[in-house]
């Protein structure tokens, strides 16, 4: 199946992001209307849920914090539920150009793929050396373990098919989601592309600690690996005493 602009969600994890979110929405709604926007409020203590509405998108707001992983996947259900076959996940703080769409478009339109991630820059002059570093591990570790070149395992600039992803049992709620989903889809034999995007950071602090998170990432991937072990094992027939 192919994405386009009528089958296509925009789903937006947001916290806190009251100074970004007005030129966001107003950039989006360029190529989708209001009703394509889905905003998942993850108990921002601004005025973020009061632009929502001022915008008249639809709103989805977690009274608890409860982690970007899991507001992604309350985002992907309500578009899921509205008729929507694909999704974009976009953060809202203005590092992801929504004047990118069309290229992920284009790039899932001709390999088909089940999910499309943006590829930023790593070169020092573009991001901060500890995401390099923490973005190096991560997909290195998961380009191993999925045996596909994962070429950026961070990026939180997507395009998800929501059939290829609506049956999976996710275990993650925070970032960690973004890595455990590629790691879903590759198991399921699904196809993951890429496209370039530009690298922006406007000096926002980030919400990852480098050292605790690329521990998580290695976790997701040995929990994902004991799974297949567990799996095999349980596949195996088993002789009976005599």
């Amino acid at each position: 199946m192919k994405a386009n602009w009528k089958n296509t969600a925009v789903v937006i994890p947001i916290f806190n992001s009251e100074e970004y979110l007005s030129e966001l929405f107003e950039r989006i709604f360029k190529f989708f209307p209001k009703e394509h926007v889905f905003a998942v409020n993850d108990a921002s203590m601004d005025n973020s849920e009061n632009i929502c509405h001022s915008k008249l998108v639809n709103l989805i707001n977690i009274k608890e914090n409860t982690g970007k992983g899991n507001a992604l996947q309350e985002g992907f259900h309500a578009a899921g539920k509205s008729g929507f076959s694909f999704a974009f996940s976009i953060d809202s703080d203005l590092q992801h150009k929504p004047e990118d769409f069309a290229i992920f478009l284009k790039k899932q339109n001709e390999e088909e793929a089940d999910l499309v991630i943006g590829k930023r820059d790593f070169s020092r002059d573009k991001m901060p050396f500890p995401r390099i570093c923490s973005n190096a591990t991560t997909s290195r570790i998961v380009s191993i373990f999925t045996q596909q070149k994962i070429l950026d395992s961070q990026s939180g600039y997507r395009l998800y098919s929501l059939e290829a992803i609506k049956d999976f049992n996710f275990t993650t709620k925070r970032y960690q989601f973004e890595t455990e989903v590629i790691i879903k889809i590759a198991k399921a034999g699904g196809m993951i592309d890429f496209v370039p995007i530009d690298t922006i950071y406007n000096g926002q602090k980030s919400h990852i600690s480098h050292l605790r998170d690329i521990k998580n990432f290695v976790n997701i991937v040995l929990h994902e690996a004991f799974q297949d072990l567990n799996k095999k094992q349980d596949a195996k027939p088993r002789t009976e005493n005599k």
